[in-house]
């Protein structure tokens, strides 16, 4: 029995806890300017943050002191691989897949969830947690225990308020944070190296998890963070995977209102969600679009989820090739057997309105055409 059902807790809130828990209190310190927008409505989610916070600040001076000087000494000689793409567009599933392979590291979702402290509670508060985090994601039900894979931005916004998620509590400032933070306009350069520093360092921790190995990462938001991330690693490689627009709407459409109602701290209506998706997506794209020009061919590969979907060793195969990974062979029957795993899981289907797919063809066209999508008959919609 898990531990929500014993304390007849929330049916999600493991999760909830999982992505606005355990945040830094030097974090929440510094995102004091944003709490004028906190509704009311939402004191317990607030208090449920502090709490966690100053609960487990023995936990980040422990690690600290034990840990601090070993994490220090880690170099990430080999760059790691980044998968990109916006969200919900087959991240998650390429990224469990390629994790398949052994020789990879990745931070998972308990390394995610406790970034401060996850080195000394390893063989205790990761039994716990496994407790409490509900196996299936709320977005999608996909299958997701505390030792699989995960995003960098969720411990990221735990870490300092230069992350992109800290939009989770205060979504009012969404764009405002992608703006100064994602594509860096305006962002003090101060900003941008505790950035570098706070990222380096989750990954030197991953690595350690990850006994040395090189890692695979994923962050829709390294999307447009690609020039940075050269900086930071000039050999890095980058798997897009992008998929049609109309697709990326609805799913996103849902992804929004399903997360809003777990980490929100203040208020925003259906509508300003729509035009957020609808902004970020030109932003984050059109960044991108950039990017890429100045990429070596043997640094990027591009796949289409519905490629992906449909002949996934294929298109693995391919991704290795491209990027010279070593390896398929050796890891071939392990991706089969997670292919195979898969065979039962039924994504969530979504029906856009015809007034949707309008507002998505005008504003996303630009895509349409460099990704080559056909617009489809309103019908369809």
């Amino acid at each position: 029995m898990t531990l929500e059902k014993s304390f007849n807790l929330p049916k999600d809130f493991g999760y909830q806890l999982g992505l606005i828990g355990f945040t830094r209190l030097s974090n929440i310190v510094r995102l004091l300017h944003f709490s004028i927008g906190i509704h009311p409505r939402y004191g317990l989610r607030l208090l449920l943050v502090i709490i966690s916070s100053l609960m487990t600040l023995p936990l980040r001076l422990w690690e600290t002191i034990a840990c601090g000087s070993q994490i220090a000494k880690i170099e990430i000689d080999r760059s790691p691989v980044f998968i990109i793409g916006y969200w919900r567009s087959g991240t998650t599933y390429l990224h469990n897949l390629m994790t398949q392979d052994k020789t990879f590291g990745y931070l998972s979702m308990y390394q995610a969830m406790v970034p401060d402290f996850s080195l000394v509670g390893q063989s205790w508060l990761k039994p716990l947690l496994s407790k409490i985090v509900p196996l299936k994601r709320p977005m999608d039900n996909m299958i997701w225990p505390v030792d699989a894979p995960q995003e960098e931005e969720f411990p990221l916004a735990k870490m300092m308020p230069h992350a992109f998620y800290i939009n989770f509590l205060f979504p009012r400032k969404t764009l405002y944070l992608f703006k100064k933070y994602v594509l860096m306009e305006g962002a003090p350069q101060r900003a941008i190296d505790e950035f570098k520093q706070k990222y380096y360092k989750l990954l030197q921790i991953a690595t350690l998890h990850a006994n040395g190995k090189p890692l695979i990462l994923k962050n829709p938001v390294n999307t447009a963070r690609v020039r940075l991330l050269r900086e930071m690693f000039p050999q890095a490689k980058f798997i897009h995977i992008y998929r049609s627009p109309y697709d990326i709407f609805a799913s996103c459409q849902h992804l929004h209102h399903t997360l809003s109602k777990l980490t929100t701290l203040q208020t925003i209506d259906s509508e300003n969600a729509d035009e957020t998706v609808l902004s970020l997506y030109e932003k984050m794209m059109g960044r991108f679009f950039v990017d890429r020009e100045s990429i070596d061919d043997r640094h990027l590969v591009e796949v289409s989820f519905e490629d992906l979907e449909k002949d996934p060793l294929t298109e693995l195969s391919r991704i290795y090739k491209t990027l010279d990974l070593e390896g398929f062979d050796r890891a071939e029957p392990a991706f089969k057997a997670y292919i195979a795993s898969q065979k039962s899981y039924k994504k969530n289907n979504f029906h856009l309105a015809v007034e949707d797919c309008k507002r998505v063809e005008q504003r996303w066209a630009f895509a349409f055409s460099s990704l080559n999508y056909p617009l489809q008959d309103r019908s369809d919609c």
